[in-house]
């Protein structure tokens, strides 16, 4: 039997054998770039051809004499030597030079399917389902033993909420993952969920080619349930972020996204119950003076009003009928005693004028009694205020 080897000496044991390969000391490789990304002074990316990957890196990149522009998809040749790192047991490729080839088939066919879908509307904004201000039910597409699940759940508990999640456990990377995502896709859709979130913990670009497959955007775009879509990346953007109808980068977003309104819901709740206060004490002030203005307006067309006025007016004019009827008896009283004291004073008057008649014959001689005087006797009578002649008819 072997002899067992430590940990240690294992790693030496490699880095050794890499380090004195003549094969592996000086290398080509063509590939096609991704997962480009700097970090600090030192650039980094990966070979791809397929699944398979390499891991490059160009230490302190910039004071090196390497002009090239680094775009996603181009198909390089890169010369370098083997390089194994004892803490992460990743083996990468220490870059000397580095030239370009062309862009590769792959990614092509990728650019290809991008502008495909665009010209059908699957990424059209005006294609996007809304999701529910309050999501209830939810369905979650990942990894039932990756940190996404734990810190999706760990947000989403964090208020108190009656939030469901219904997991569908997956694959995010690798042999048979995009069969076993579809299959969530499609099954989640027949529960009446509130919306699907498809998740994962993070990545390089190539470990999220997945989510750029044909079939899982198709899939996506038909369902009737929103889908979220937070897949753990920054710099790359795959073709499920571009039909989901909402794209944020963590699992951990997603969470605070679906539980964001539960948390301000108390508040929330406070202020439409103080705004509902306010609007109906507005409405109660608005009704009283309404009101105060009908009881105004009824009050002054109340035929009760009315009566009292004609009764008023019926007692002022029988006051006015009563003083004109006593003023004019007391006029009318008072020329019937201007008469009455004319009559008597004509009455004295015609007394002393009968009084003073003076009767005389035709021979002017004053006659005293009709014993004096004949049938046909010519006779002088003097008034007071003249004289007439007249014949004696009866004697």
């Amino acid at each position: 039997m072997l002899k067992a080897l430590s940990v240690k000496e294992f790693n030496q044991y490699f880095k050794t054998s890499i380090k004195h390969d003549p094969i592996l000391t000086r290398v080509y490789i063509n590939g096609s770039l991704a997962n480009i990304r700097f970090n600090g002074a030192h650039l980094y990316f990966s070979l791809k051809e397929g699944s398979d990957i390499i891991d490059c890196v160009i230490y302190y990149y910039e004071d090196k004499d390497i002009d090239f522009d680094f775009k996603e998809g181009m198909d390089v040749l890169v010369k370098g030597n083997f390089s194994y790192n004892n803490y992460s047991s990743r083996v990468v490729i220490i870059t000397n030079e580095i030239k370009e080839n062309g862009v590769s088939s792959e990614y092509l066919e990728f650019i290809k399917m991008k502008e495909d879908f665009k010209k059908r509307g699957y990424f059209d904004i005006e294609n996007k389902k809304d999701i529910p201000k309050y999501p209830k039910n939810i369905g979650l597409i990942t990894s039932k033993d990756g940190a996404a699940i734990v810190d999706f759940i760990s947000v989403i508990n964090q208020k108190p909420n009656n939030i469901n999640v219904k997991l569908f456990p997956v694959k995010v990377q690798g042999n048979n993952a995009i069969n076993l995502i579809i299959k969530g896709i499609n099954d989640l859709e027949k529960k009446d969920l509130d919306v699907i979130v498809i998740t994962r913990g993070g990545g390089s670009s190539e470990d999220l080619s997945v989510f750029n497959d044909k079939e899982i955007i198709e899939s996506v775009y038909k369902t009737s349930t929103p889908i979220i879509s937070a897949i753990g990346h920054k710099i790359d953007t795959t073709l499920l972020d571009l039909v989901a109808d909402l794209s944020l980068q963590t699992p951990t977003e997603a969470g605070s996204y679906i539980i964001a309104n539960y948390t301000n819901i108390e508040s929330e709740m406070r202020k439409k119950i103080l705004l509902m206060k306010d609007i109906i004490n507005g409405q109660i002030k608005e009704n009283e003076y309404k009101l105060a203005i009908l009881k105004q307006k009824l009050n002054t067309a109340n035929p009760k009003n009315d009566l009292s006025q004609k009764e008023k007016d019926i007692k002022n004019l029988k006051f006015s009928m009563n003083l004109a009827l006593k003023n004019n008896l007391n006029f009318n009283q008072h020329r019937l005693d201007l008469i009455e004291a004319r009559l008597r004073a004509c009455e004295k008057i015609i007394d002393a004028r009968k009084e003073n008649i003076i009767i005389k014959n035709a021979n002017g001689k004053q006659v005293f009694s009709k014993y004096s005087l004949n049938a046909g006797d010519e006779i002088e009578i003097n008034f007071s205020d003249g004289r007439v002649k007249a014949i004696v008819s009866d004697g």
